[in-house]
């Protein structure tokens, strides 16, 4: 990396014109080829958004809509229509009327016959089209589709061809056609009254607003008479807009448009004027790059002038062909001068950029502090000495706190505070939410005062903008590298502790939890997961309500492993929901079979947090309940209170889909997160567990027994039924049974036990009927 800087610095000298002649290359390929023409028309369509405006208002377009073709029940119409149109046209003083219709065949002779009888009385002038066609398939020959001679004897004729572009657009229009040498003015060159040569065409101008064109529905034309408010000294255009009549033309700004509106446009254009002289796209071009090489060879201007420059003759060109075209002077391609100007900013941006990327790959952009590959780099060259690292805690919530420039400013206020620990007063941040140094040799005799400085210094909130932020942090130290620093302000976290030493242990503990995963995910597949079932009792109807299914795992070297330990495992490493849906299936399995003995218990299962976001798994689990052959009501899905709280809308989501599904839900270990009972009508629930911390001290703590009696009470008010887990003696029982809590669970009922032990105990000897004896 460095050789390639040192040679880029060089040669740079000899490559002050490379993006002169990069910009030169690509701007003489699009003025040579068609590639700029996409780019082109957006730029158009660009420049009419901004200079919109409306239609001249001297023409009206009779539309031949859906409308009239219901209410005119046939097509094609009998030619009398027409005629009486005209008729209705020369009453209300229309000046023109012309026609983008079909003429070119013969219909019933009286209708004919009626049609040219119109269009010779009538005083308004009258436009028929023509249009040119090739004679035959394979031919190169071309014909002129006229209008039948009785029709064309009184009336103009006009050609309505148009030639789309290789893009299917229609954005051009010529001002006439030539068939067999005849030559033939365009409609709108006819209704314009706008002379030009036969075989030129013009951008249609599609700043009009084709919206702000009158129109007027053809069966309103026969139905009214009083229309000369509309029509008169118009000059009318009648034409098909009903989508089923087909004739419609895709244009670059509004998309496919009636070929009608198509023509109006073409002639509005005529006479708005706007139908510029096109000076092509050469002399932007050359004045662009002429401009920049004469600054490039004055050697009087920096690369960041240069790239000013262009930026501003790319402003001016714009700038300049929105006002030719404003006041209708002219119009030209700015793409090919624009092309070359945009390559000549990139590659003079990255020859006088690559002295800077060499010197910015040791800052970190979010900070401005010196990064990871800085303190690496010092290291290698001042020596190592003791690397200590401050993890700041709740760093997220900092992110929400604190915007890109504030960000920026907390790091560097907490350098400006820390500094004094540090070698030359200098702070690297090497982490998401982790600053280093290199601690002063002063220091290194004694770092527990030098991390008691390190904790006074941050006592006072720091400045993020105009916010006080208020940081905690933990700190690790290493004498040996950056990454056991990092481990050691972990291991501080871990431990509870403001700061340690890399410990070797630590290391250890942390390949131990890799090694114990894998172990579990290989006891997954094997099945070797156990499940065993706590007794759940009804304390109003004194009876076993069902169990709760819950997983133990048995290791066959360590012994009997806490779900406290293996289930967070599972749920930072993502892979919670195998063990699930474990959990689950064998839950089924043995519901089905209870069913056989004792039927309609029920059974909960839990769901981690980090699944109840999970639609995917949501819907399996569904699935898996549906396909089984127990009732879904017999399931319950116990979800924790602070999933919920985690995201609610989506927390309500989930639990819709599985209420709707018929599978019950329970809020599980309600009171240890910061929901109340009328957050929790919010969700689609059917009971509340209160956690056993409340229980199982309800009958020595004041506090936690009126707690547990007025979430029974409300809890029944709002129609939810309430399980109380945790309870281990017989005064607590009886207490909560007093209180007309629903279902019981805990140590007095009974201990988890397997499922054989749960059959023979609750389903097979008689243990309920003990119970209700008792």
């Amino acid at each position: 990396m460095k050789v390639f800087f040192s040679l880029i610095r060089a040669t740079a000298d000899r490559l002050t014109f490379l993006p002169w002649i990069l910009a030169l290359m690509a701007g003489l390929i699009l003025v040579s080829t068609d590639l700029g023409h996409d780019l082109e028309q957006r730029l158009s369509n660009i420049r009419a958004d901004i200079l919109e405006k409306p239609a001249s208002g001297e023409i009206v377009i009779v539309e031949i809509d859906a409308r009239s073709l219901q209410m005119l029940d046939r097509w094609p119409w009998p030619r009398d229509y027409y005629a009486k149109a005209l008729e209705k046209l020369n009453q209300a003083g229309a000046t023109q009327i012309a026609f983008d219709i079909d003429f070119s065949s013969r219909s019933a002779e009286e209708n004919d016959r009626t049609f040219a009888d119109a269009i010779r009385k009538s005083e308004a002038t009258i436009i028929l089209p023509t249009f040119r066609q090739q004679g035959a398939t394979g031919r190169s020959e071309f014909v002129e589709n006229l209008p039948i001679p009785m029709l064309r004897e009184n009336a103009f004729l006009a050609s309505v061809n148009v030639s789309p572009d290789s893009r299917g657009q229609l954005n051009r229009y010529y001002y006439g056609t030539t068939t067999a040498a005849t030559a033939r003015p365009s409609l709108a060159s006819m209704i314009a009254e706008t002379p030009g040569h036969i075989d030129e065409s013009f951008a249609i101008d599609q700043s009009i607003d084709p919206a702000s064109i009158p129109r007027l529905s053809f069966i309103d034309l026969m139905r009214f008479d009083n229309l000369s408010t509309t029509l008169m000294g118009k000059k009318v255009l009648i034409g098909a807009t009903a989508i089923e009549l087909g004739d419609r033309y895709s244009v670059s700004r509004f998309g496919v448009i009636p070929g009608v509106v198509i023509q109006a446009l073409a002639s509005e254009t005529l006479i708005q004027g706007t139908n510029l002289q096109d000076l092509g796209k050469y002399w932007t071009f050359l004045i662009a790059a002429a401009l920049l090489f004469v600054c490039i060879i004055s050697r009087k201007i920096s690369s960041r002038g240069l790239i000013a420059i262009a930026f501003a003759t790319a402003f001016a060109l714009l700038v300049l062909l929105l006002t030719t075209e404003y006041f209708r002077l002219f119009t030209f391609s700015n793409v090919p001068a624009l092309c070359f100007l945009f390559v000549f900013i990139v590659a003079q941006k990255f020859l006088s950029t690559t002295t800077a990327l060499e010197t910015s790959q040791y800052v970190d952009e979010r900070s401005g502090l010196p990064n990871e590959a800085a303190l690496l780099r010092d290291i290698a060259t001042k020596g190592l000495h003791h690397i200590a690292t401050a993890r700041l805690a709740d760093f997220r919530e900092l992110l929400v706190l604190t915007n890109k420039n504030s960000r920026r400013n907390l790091f560097e206020n907490l350098a400006s505070r820390l500094k004094f620990l540090a070698r030359d007063d200098r702070l690297y941040h090497v982490d998401f939410d982790m600053v280093a140094w290199i601690v002063k040799r002063e220091y290194i005799d004694d770092i527990p005062g030098h991390f008691a400085t390190a904790i006074a210094l941050l006592q006072a909130p720091v400045m993020a903008g105009g916010t006080k932020i208020k940081i905690d942090a933990t700190y690790g130290i290493s004498n040996a590298s950056l990454d056991e620093s990092k481990i050691a302000s972990e291991q501080a976290l871990a431990s509870g502790s403001k700061w340690a030493w890399h410990d070797d242990q630590f290391d250890q503990a942390i390949g131990q939890k890799h090694d114990l995963l894998v172990e579990l995910d290989q006891a997954i597949e094997d099945q070797r997961l156990g499940v065993v079932y706590q007794p759940k009792w009804d304390i109003s109807q004194n009876r076993l309500n069902g169990a709760e299914a819950l997983v133990r795992w048995n290791h066959p070297e360590r012994g009997m492993i806490s779900p406290e330990i293996f289930i967070p495992l599972l749920e930072k490493a993502g892979r919670i929901d195998g063990l699930t849906f474990q959990v689950l299936q064998q839950t089924l399995n043995d519901l089905s079979r209870w069913n056989q003995r004792r039927p309609g218990l029920s059974c909960s299962v839990n769901i981690s947090a980090k699944l109840l976001g999970d639609s995917d798994f949501v819907r399996a689990a569904i699935a898996m309940v549906d396909e089984a052959r127990v009732d879904n009501r017999q399931i319950v899905f116990e979800v924790t209170e602070t999933a919920t709280l985690t995201d609610p809308e989506q927390s309500i989501i989930a639990l819709e889909l599985i209420q709707d599904s018929g599978i019950r839900v329970s809020i599980d270990d309600y009171g240890t997160g910061q929901s109340t009972l009328s957050y929790l009508q919010r969700l689609p629930v059917s009971e509340i567990k209160l956690d056993q911390s409340f229980v199982r001290t309800m009958t020595s703590d004041n506090a936690n027994r009126v707690m547990v009696k007025s979430t029974i009470r409300m809890a029944h008010d709002l129609g939810l039924k309430i399980v109380a887990e945790g309870i281990e003696d017989q005064a607590c029982f009886e207490l909560l049974t007093q209180y007309g809590c629903d279902i019981g669970q805990g140590w007095y009922i009974s201990k988890p036990v397997a499922t054989a032990i749960f059959e023979r105990d609750w389903l097979i000897s008689g243990l309920e009927e003990a119970r209700l004896s008792a």
